[in-house]
């Protein structure tokens, strides 16, 4: 069995500044990072997204997280680098090192 959970990845820029973003799913977290009680999940789908954000847009990008156990999963996984159009370096942004995003799975 599986258990499908759909995900909205909310991306905010701040700025007034156009920045361009590449978000990255492939990211596995090490075993100090690592909640997940019966191993990790997989993210469904497209695993690097690359996108512009005007300045002061917010936008919403719709995930899906595929579970085959029960347990408390970190949903915090996706690595979110930005810069700004006209830079050449991508910058990890300070998202990575937020409080983690758990989800029960009670039920498969």
């Amino acid at each position: 069995s599986l258990c499908l959970v759909p995900v909205t990845l909310l991306l905010s820029n701040c700025s007034q500044a156009v920045v361009d973003v590449m978000i990255d799913l492939r990211h596995k977290p090490t075993s100090s990072e690592a909640l997940e009680i019966h191993g990790s999940f997989t993210w469904l789908g497209q695993t690097q997204y690359k996108l512009q954000l005007k300045g002061q847009e917010v936008y919403s990008l719709q995930l899906k997280a595929c579970f085959v156990h029960t347990g408390v999963y970190n949903l915090g996984t996706p690595r979110v680098f930005a810069k700004l159009v006209d830079q050449v370096t991508l910058f990890e942004t300070s998202q990575q090192n937020s409080m983690p995003a758990l989800i029960i799975i009670n039920n498969i």
